[in-house]
This record gives structure tokens, C-alpha cells and sequence, in this order.
């Protein structure tokens, strides 16, 4: 009798420790779930410009805007700021990254040398699937009125740069390349306000689509390095002028 009693306790146990490991996991999961959401919902602001760069990001608000205590969101606003869309300043917080002169260059300069050589290793390396994916986006870049839908002209020039990078099946220049796309949605959130940018773009990524399907390496790159280095110039003339000549004579 004392056997069964004791087996009965030891297997009731058993199953509320399951039960209760069971609770713990969902808790975590919930957990979990939300602060990826609350990561995209502010993310998303960034990109759409609803949060302007400049703009100060009030702890105690977003605890009060989530429903979640101030350890998560700070855990969030420190990923957003490893992920380059937010900037932390001591003793006064987070806020939404304001890109200077300098730091569209050397996005820029930083795109150039990695999206250049994916451009020749998806030359190189890229099969018939890529190839047509390559002549699927040209069609769409073809038919799209970028002059009167410059945001349209940024989604096809997304689309076509990240087939370019994973057809160039290179692992350690894709996990450079995904921070650095934080980067260049925020340059992006500049040039949609030019479509003379955004059709001058277009234009190039037609000439790179085609030395890509010819499978040319060496002008897939160059053509890729020129539409990067060109862009930024167009940036820099239209949303900062004067400072390109001034840049240059400081150098």
C-alpha cells in the first residue's frame, strides 16, 4: 500500500513538473515573440521615416506604448543600435541615426567593395535559376515608371542587388552585406526622394543585368562599382551640395 502510494505521488510529480516546464517554455517563447515584434514594429517605423532621424526615443514611452518593462526595451533599442538604425549618446539615450556627409561615403565606399566583387562571383558562379531571375527583374525594371514611382525603382534595385549576393554563394561577404542593408534602407529613404536618382539607377542596373547574363565578370564589377559610385555622387549633389567640392579640397 505504502509502494502505490508512493508511486501515484511520484508520477502526479512528474507530470506537474512536465506541466509546469511546459508553462516556462510558452512564457519564454511569448516573451521572446513579443520583443521580435516590438524590434520590427520600431524598425519599420525607421524605414518609413514615421520615427525622423534626429528623433529621440523615450524609454518610458515605449514601455508605456508596449506594455513591457524598461530590461526588454532597452535590450531592443541596443539591438537596433548594433544594427545601425539607432545611435546611443551617454547620459541622454537612444536616437534615430542621422547619416552625415562622411557616412554616406563610406557606405557607399563600403558597398562598392563588396557588392562589386559579388557582382563578378554571380557572374562567375551564378546558374540558369539566377539568370532568369536576372531577366524576370529586368522586365519588371522595363515596364515600372520610376519617375513617378521612385519607391518602385528601390524595391526592384533591392531585389536585383540581393539575387547579385546570393548568387555569389560567398557566406562571410553575405553577413557583412546584411548589416551593412541596415545602412543602405537609410540612404534609400534619401534617394526615393529623386526620381532623377532613382531612373539614373534603374539604367545602370539594366547595363549590370546585362553583362551579367553574358556572364561577364570583369564588367559585371565595374559597371556595379560605377552605379555605387555614381549614386552617392547624385546623393551628395542633390541632398548636399556645395559639400562635394568642399570634401574634396579638404582631402
Amino acid at each position: 500500500m505504502i509502494y502505490w502510494s508512493w508511486l501515484n505521488n511520484t508520477i502526479c510529480i512528474f507530470y506537474v513538473n512536465k506541466i509546469i516546464d511546459k508553462i516556462a517554455l510558452m512564457v519564454y517563447n511569448f516573451g521572446v515573440m513579443d520583443k521580435n515584434k516590438v524590434y520590427e514594429d520600431i524598425r519599420r517605423q525607421i524605414v518609413e521615416e514615421k520615427l525622423t532621424p534626429g528623433q529621440w526615443l523615450v524609454e518610458r514611452e515605449l514601455c508605456e506604448t508596449y506594455s513591457m518593462s524598461r530590461t526588454p526595451i532597452r535590450e531592443i533599442l541596443w539591438k537596433l543600435t548594433a544594427d545601425g538604425f539607432l545611435e546611443q549618446e551617454a547620459n541622454r539615450g537612444f536616437v534615430v541615426r542621422r547619416l552625415g556627409l562622411e557616412q554616406i561615403f563610406e557606405i557607399f565606399q563600403t558597398r562598392e567593395a563588396i557588392e562589386g566583387m559579388a557582382a563578378r562571383l554571380a557572374s562567375r558562379r551564378g546558374g540558369e535559376a539566377f539568370r532568369s531571375t536576372l531577366r524576370e527583374i529586368e522586365k519588371k525594371i522595363a515596364r515600372a515608371n520610376i519617375e513617378s514611382d521612385p519607391a518602385m525603382g528601390i524595391a526592384l534595385g533591392r531585389e536585383l542587388h540581393r539575387a547579385i549576393m546570393d548568387a555569389a554563394h560567398n557566406g562571410i561577404m553575405a553577413d557583412i552585406n546584411e548589416r551593412l542593408e541596415n545602412l543602405t534602407v537609410l540612404t534609400a529613404n534619401i534617394t526615393k526622394r529623386s526620381p532623377a536618382i532613382e531612373k539614373a539607377s534603374a539604367e545602370a542596373h539594366l547595363g549590370i543585368i546585362d553583362a551579367m547574363l553574358q556572364q561577364d565578370e570583369e564588367k559585371g564589377e565595374q559597371l556595379m562599382r560605377e552605379h555605387l559610385r555614381e549614386t552617392c555622387r547624385h546623393v551628395v549633389e542633390q541632398f548636399y551640395p556645395g559639400m562635394l567640392e568642399t570634401s574634396s579640397n579638404n582631402k
